[in-house]
């Protein structure tokens, strides 16, 4: 077949490749689709194996190539072999697939890929000595403010997709390209909320949005993090809604993946904070063996 642009339309097709065999954050449908217009994500099919392509500031890159099932992992090394011949980045593959691939191909470390792993049960309660800073923001943020807590819900996304809009004006993601990118990904998840089967949550003070996130389980025992923003000046409010919204939504789950760092070094602190269970690594195919 022939690229095709991905869209909302795809989620079937992409699930039967995707759904439920991925721990890390970058292979479930709703990541790829918030990022689909802001990186020009395509695909196609080629012997049982998605292969899905974008380009990320000028730069061309493939995600690993999936197969079907098991009896398309020989077809999977074919198209892998196929990109590195034609001078393909491939990038974002797991470490449960390097064992798979290490005996073909030469994979390289990515740190700045590596997805954040944490115990739910942890983070919705923070528990424990180690907490206590988080712990401390969130009464404070209790204490001062008149706050409410709700899910996001067909009769309030509006307010969300105002909030993120005025969000992002604030912060001039029109000049800043992943910021640009990111909300016009952002957007389109809000808009196709339904039918994308994500949840949400919305943090008010005084009936006003302050913060508001967007996740999903990927698995039975996985939860990922897609979004989490909030309004300078309420201070405690990211550490409220990431708790509120576990603790509402996924406490019959046990981890909750919280994306990577992006190489952003304040990301970074801001992540190793709470105490990540694990780093899921990510390694680059730079060449055949």
């Amino acid at each position: 077949m022939d690229w095709k642009k991905l869209t909302i339309e795809d989620k079937e097709t992409i699930d039967n490749f995707t759904k439920g065999k991925f721990s890390t954050c970058d292979y479930n449908f709703t990541n790829l689709f918030l990022w689909s217009q802001g990186e020009d994500l395509h695909y196609k099919i080629e012997k049982d194996v998605l292969i899905i392509q974008g380009t990320f500031v000028k730069d061309e890159y493939c995600f690993m190539p999936i197969p079907k099932d098991e009896n398309a992992i020989g077809a999977m090394k074919e198209v892998i072999k196929e990109l590195v011949q034609k001078n393909k980045k491939i990038v974002l593959v797991p470490e449960e697939w390097k064992e798979k691939l290490e005996d073909t191909f030469i994979l390289e470390e990515r740190r700045d890929s590596y997805d954040y792993v944490y115990s739910i049960e942890s983070l919705a309660y923070l528990k424990g000595r180690k907490y206590a800073k988080k712990k401390n923001r969130v009464h404070n943020f209790m204490k001062s403010y008149n706050y409410t807590y709700e899910a996001v819900t067909p009769e309030n996304v509006e307010e969300v997709i105002d909030f993120q809009t005025n969000w992002c004006h604030d912060k001039e993601c029109e000049i800043i390209p992943v910021l640009r990118n990111e909300n016009m990904g952002i957007l389109n998840l809000l808009h196709n909320f339904n039918t994308l089967g994500i949840k949400g949550g919305i943090l008010r003070v005084d009936g006003k949005i302050v913060a508001y996130t967007l996740g999903e389980a990927i698995s039975d025992e996985y939860v990922v993090i897609h979004i989490e923003k909030g309004l300078n000046g309420y201070t405690g409010s990211y550490q409220m809604i990431n708790m509120a919204f576990l603790e509402k939504e996924f406490t019959d789950h046990k981890y909750v993946n919280r994306e990577d760092d992006f190489g952003d070094e304040g990301l970074r602190e801001a992540k190793e904070s709470y105490h990540p269970l694990e780093l899921l690594k990510k390694y680059e195919i730079t060449g055949i063996k």
